[in-house]
């Protein structure tokens, strides 16, 4: 039988998990976000464990750790690995980051406001990175939330049910808005709103809120591009307001959009190729102004047939759910007839198909007769109608099907900058990069974070928690910028996860998983005092050194010579 002492336990090697928590704390470094969390929420008195920035810094090294780690064991996931070292401190133990820490800095952000200490944030970053940022693009997400939703007095969000984006609609939700960098998909802006609030109020109430913070910060913006709930007569008049210039979707079912569906029936030939090198590409024509309630906007229809493949597996999908639902409404007609024919065909106008019809057979009907009485009938007594029963068989509409599909293939998009000469290419190209939110959104709701299945309980913290996500995505984001460029200047790749192919542009999350997998790791000898870094990878080592030498600080055995871990 197995003992104690039968485990290997060798005090004289001090081991601690370093992995992917150097590079992300090495960005916070390098983007010096200790000084506006510090101005912002900072705390001093002898009664302070640790510094906000410290926490934030502690936080969004373990929201980007891979694998992925949950929030609410922060002390265990900073036991074996080197606190002290990453906030440069030998004062403080992961004991000491406990729930009562980690909720007064959630209370101090959500105080100070999520949206203004963001903005200070990521002009911070953009400032060092040198960008000049002149479009961003808006979108929003919902995180779900398993708790009961509660109000909670002095905060305006509320938890509840809403258009659920993560397949949860039963269960209470927060929702996120951000607007990013159109060119380097740097976030630069975030806020959250109640669950049930819809795109269209929330997208025009960060203009009529926040924008005039947003630009005191970004001072070239000009451009915001969103989907088509930023198509509204209110949001297009808040923009002119503002001097916004506003590319986006007009929703199919708009007047507007009708009428560019029209004017290329009348005129197909003007549909021509966006690229004239390109004739099998994206095709488009200009339909002319429009109005988008006062203001005067630029339409450009646009076909894309790539989107074919994808429409029709949606649209077929959606044909065969509305086929269930009409033979289970054509089911109740058999099982539970009505009282008479006119009744039967009233019942069935109320039963609408677009992609579905009736089969060669049509349709029949059934009379149900009975005698008007029980019990012994007369000779000549004759049975009366007393119910109609209808018989009918639909099928898939091929042909409506295929009109939907190239319908949907076509979009219109518009633009309120009706002075500019713009291409073709270069509308869609601003409208297309909608696409770079979209890519944050997927980043934060990757599993490997575990972040959209909330348990805190005041909405006031879950909005502070949402900005520490947010947070560590402007990190995300930045570092892998920054990144990507000194890898191409350099010529410089790492392997794809099978080691066949040599990524010249990988993702950040490739580069943790890579120094994941590779087992990095701190080692202490405690006679001798040396200290090692074992498991990083070379192709990593180059990358960090071609960034700077901040970025190698965490990897550095020289940096840990006096600090203890």
């Amino acid at each position: 039988m197995a003992s104690l002492d039968d485990f290997d336990d060798d005090n004289e090697q001090v081991t601690a998990e370093l992995g992917d928590l150097g590079l992300t704390a090495a960005g916070f470094d390098y983007f010096n976000l200790d000084e506006p969390i510090e101005f912002c929420i900072g705390k001093v008195g002898s009664h302070v464990k640790f510094k906000s920035s410290e926490i934030v810094k502690l936080l969004c090294c373990q929201v980007l750790n891979v694998p992925y780690q949950s929030l609410y064991g922060t002390q265990e996931f900073y036991r074996n690995r080197p606190l002290q070292a990453l906030i440069n401190r030998k004062d403080v133990t992961f004991e000491q980051l406990d729930r009562n820490v980690l909720s007064r800095t959630l209370d101090a952000i959500a105080e100070f406001g999520p949206e203004k200490l963001f903005l200070r944030c990521s002009a911070k970053v953009a400032e060092k990175l040198g960008l000049k940022v002149e479009s961003v693009h808006l979108d929003s997400t919902s995180f779900h939330y398993s708790g009961e939703p509660r109000i909670e007095d002095g905060c305006n969000i509320v938890l509840d049910q809403g258009y659920s984006r993560d397949n949860h609609p039963e269960l209470g939700q927060i929702n996120e808005l951000m607007l990013c960098d159109e060119l380097s998909k740097l976030p630069i802006f975030e806020t959250c709103v109640s669950g049930h609030v819809s795109d269209k109020t929330s997208f025009r109430n960060v203009i009529t809120d926040y924008w005039d913070s947003i630009k005191a910060q970004f001072k070239d913006l000009r451009y915001l591009t969103g989907d088509s709930a930023l198509c509204t007569s209110p949001i297009a008049k808040a923009a002119k307001e503002h001097c916004i210039k506003m590319v986006t979707r007009i929703p199919d079912k708009n007047d507007e959009a009708t009428a560019c569906r029209k004017m290329l029936k009348a005129h197909p030939e003007e549909l021509v190729s966006v690229d004239e090198n390109n004739p099998e590409g994206t095709k488009a024509m200009w339909c002319g102004e429009g109005k988008l309630g006062d203001e005067t906007v630029k339409k450009l229809l646009v076909q894309n047939e790539l989107l074919y493949s994808t429409k029709k597996r949606i649209i077929t999908k959606r044909a065969e759910k509305e086929l269930d639902k009409v033979n289970s409404q054509l089911k109740k007609l058999w099982t539970q007839p009505c009282k008479c024919k006119a009744d039967a065909e009233q019942e069935l106008k109320k039963i609408t198909a677009k992609l579905v019809k009736l089969t060669d057979a049509g349709i029949g009907y059934e009379e149900v007769q009975k005698y008007t009485h029980k019990g012994r009938h007369g000779k000549d007594e004759q049975k009366v109608t007393v119910a109609v029963k209808v018989r009918a068989e639909v099928e898939l509409d091929d042909t409506a099907i295929e009109q939907k599909i190239k319908e949907d293939t076509y979009y219109v998009i518009c633009t309120n900058d009706v002075e500019r000469k713009w291409t073709m290419a270069e509308l869609i190209g601003v409208y297309k990069k909608q696409s770079v939110v979209e890519r944050n959104w997927r980043c934060l709701k990757d599993k490997k974070l575990l972040i959209n299945a909330i348990y805190l309980e005041l909405p006031s913290r879950i909005n502070a928690l949402m900005w520490i996500m947010t947070t560590a995505l402007l990190i995300y984001t930045a570092t892998e910028y920054l990144m990507r460029k000194k890898m191409q200047e350099q010529k410089l790749t790492i392997p794809s996860p099978d080691h066949k192919v040599q990524l010249e542009k990988p993702s950040l999350m490739r580069l943790y998983q890579y120094i994941g997998n590779s087992g990095t790791v701190l080692q202490c000898n405690r006679s001798t005092g040396k200290v090692s870094v074992l498991g990083l990878p070379t192709e990593v080592k180059l990358v960090l050194i071609s960034m700077g030498d901040e970025w190698c600080r965490y990897y550095l055995k020289s940096y840990y010579q006096d600090k203890a871990f």
